[in-house]
């Protein structure tokens, strides 16, 4: 899934998680509880396990053959070797590695033993909270680790970095549990899961959920008209002079009046359900009324939008636009402007019998709304 996403998160998230289920079972006698959950292995593990998972938040948008991703992909496979020779020094490659090193490099041979013996014992240092198998070390790198998870998923609000996040707890479950098996397996599985459901629930977003605004986009419209009932209402809704304010302003500015537009869209008042049609364009949809029943909220949310003043602020701005703020004794980094919205509104009658015509004649109304001055409702009446 990952692969067919291009995202680089949830690819070597997956391949961190699998590497050190597979390390740890091997050290375990292939089942952790018959083993010693406390070898060096399994706390070089935990320490570095969790700092990888806070790592790829960061690349939930990434493909995995970029420099970012084929630099992580060889910071884990050194990250792994490093595990082997430090903290598994018994091993037949770890062995072989430190005889031929001897025998070549004997000063450094030494320094690497010692290294091997330090690193060994400070991931062994006591346990903190009654966690028995995690050692201090490995607490301090997942509390690091929940903390800027956390707080880069509020600040990006991205399911994606909410799954890493959740499923980094999952791991640490796994580790803690007083009796491994079967709670490693099962943690283990559970974040494996929690990375596939919300890799599903982002791909959903991205087709059902216009990213600028985060109204519902247009093929969420389409299925909702396809399953309407007999008595409803739509509003077709354009941004009065859009293009010209773009040309005026720049597109960056153009993109805030889109939000903005869409934040009182989606309080607007009776029912609807809103989306973005396209462009500057929105639609809203009420359920169980017609026009005379939805033309008093289309109505409230054009006045609302009208007595908003938008703050045009920033360099996005063309040159001629700064000259007349100072001549007015404005700032020329900020100027308020008014936005207006044209509203075409339509139900369905003897002539309108399928939620598509219904849509082309409030679409047909916001024209005559254009046509008239705009920023005003039109409307349909079979």
């Amino acid at each position: 899934m990952g692969w067919r996403y291009n995202n680089a998160a949830l690819m070597l998230a997956s391949l961190v998680m699998a590497l050190s289920y597979l390390a740890v079972t091997m050290h375990s006698g292939n089942n952790p509880s018959e083993g010693n959950m406390n070898l060096p292995v399994t706390r070089g593990i935990t320490f570095l396990l969790p700092l990888n998972l806070a790592s790829f938040t960061m690349m939930t948008k990434r493909r995995i053959f970029t420099t970012v991703g084929i630099v992580s992909l060889v910071l884990i496979f050194v990250q792994g070797v490093m595990v082997l020779l430090f903290c598994y020094p018994q091993s037949h490659v770890s062995s072989q590695f430190f005889t031929k090193i001897t025998s070549s490099f004997p000063l450094l041979a030494e320094n690497l033993s010692g290294s091997s013996v330090w690193v060994s014992s400070v991931l062994s240092y006591d346990v903190w909270f009654g966690f028995e198998s995690i050692a201090i070390p490995s607490i301090i790198a997942f509390s690091l680790a929940f903390i800027f998870g956390l707080g880069y998923f509020i600040y990006t609000r991205d399911i994606q970095i909410g799954g890493l996040f959740l499923a980094l707890f999952a791991t640490l479950m796994a580790f803690a549990a007083s009796s491994p098996d079967p709670s490693f397996i099962f943690y283990f599985i559970a974040a494996g899961l929690i990375l596939i459901v919300t890799a599903v629930e982002a791909s959903f977003s991205m087709a059902y959920i216009d990213e600028l605004t985060g109204l519902p986009g247009r093929r969420s419209l389409n299925e909702t008209l396809l399953n309407m009932g007999k008595r409803y209402a739509i509003a077709m809704i354009d941004v009065d002079h859009f293009k010209k304010f773009n040309d005026t302003y720049g597109h960056k500015t153009g993109d805030q009046v889109l939000k903005m537009i869409a934040s009182k869209l989606e309080r607007i008042s009776g029912g609807a359900k809103t989306f973005r049609y396209g462009g500057e364009e929105f639609t809203a949809i009420f359920p169980g009324k017609d026009v005379d029943d939805a033309i008093s909220h289309v109505e409230g949310f054009r006045e609302t939008v009208e007595s908003t003043p938008f703050v045009v602020r920033g360099t996005d701005r063309r040159r001629g636009r700064a000259k007349r703020n100072r001549g007015q004794g404005k700032s020329p980094d900020q100027e308020q402007v008014s936005v207006t919205v044209s509203i075409g509104l339509a139900s369905p009658d003897k002539d309108l019998t399928d939620p598509d015509k219904v849509l082309k004649a409030a679409d047909k109304s916001l024209y005559d709304a254009k046509q008239g001055g705009r920023n005003r409702v039109e409307y349909h009446l079979g």
